[in-house]
């Protein structure tokens, strides 16, 4: 098997196959992000599932779920789990990736990319004007909601228990954590 060095740049990055292992790229410094395990997925589809169900009924743009490129600039992409791209901000994707900050990300944790979800992801996206940044805890089974109020990603709210999620930038959403979690104990942690 060949040995290869993480990508540094997005040019980098593009020069690799198709079938080469996932990477997101912080500050100029590559990453290899493995496969999210069925407890991870199962989260990330009820929160694609919810918000892509308000999106389309208020015609309000376009929910993608990862891996898809946000590409930030030369030394900053990310995979995002799922994220919100506003209607009248379409014109960032393309077929390769969207070129510029989602409105809302939604990172969930694993044990392999926790800290950089929650403390270099977070400085990236308020770098770059991401207006809600959701963190998803399924270990804690928490989600922590920061939004930009008077700047970037300055507002932060956790909702547990059988809290709800209400988003700051599309009006009237409101996920239950119940729904986010849903399904998740039927996947063995083995």
């Amino acid at each position: 098997m060949e040995v290869r060095e993480p990508p540094t740049t997005y040019t980098e990055y593009c020069l690799l196959p198709e079938d080469a292992p996932r990477y997101e790229i912080l500050e100029g410094v590559g990453y290899l992000t493995p496969s999210p395990g069925g407890r991870h997925q199962k989260i990330g589809a009820n929160i694609f599932k919810s918000l892509d169900r308000y999106v389309c009924a208020k015609k309000a743009g376009e929910v993608f779920v990862g891996p898809f490129d946000v590409i930030f600039s030369e030394k900053d992409v990310v995979q995002p789990d799922v994220f919100f791209v506003a209607e009248e901000r379409l014109s960032i994707v393309r077929d390769r990736g969207v070129f510029g900050p989602p409105d809302l990300v939604v990172e969930i944790l694993s044990p392999s990319n926790a800290t950089r979800d929650l403390q270099q992801k977070l400085a990236l996206y308020q770098r770059y004007g991401v207006r809600e940044y959701w963190i998803v805890d399924p270990e804690s089974r928490t989600v922590d909601v920061w939004s930009s109020h008077d700047s970037a990603l300055d507002t932060r709210r956790v909702v547990c228990g059988d809290g709800l999620i209400q988003s700051s930038i599309l009006p009237g959403l409101v996920i239950g954590l119940t729904e986010v979690f849903a399904g998740v104990e039927r996947i063995r942690l083995e």
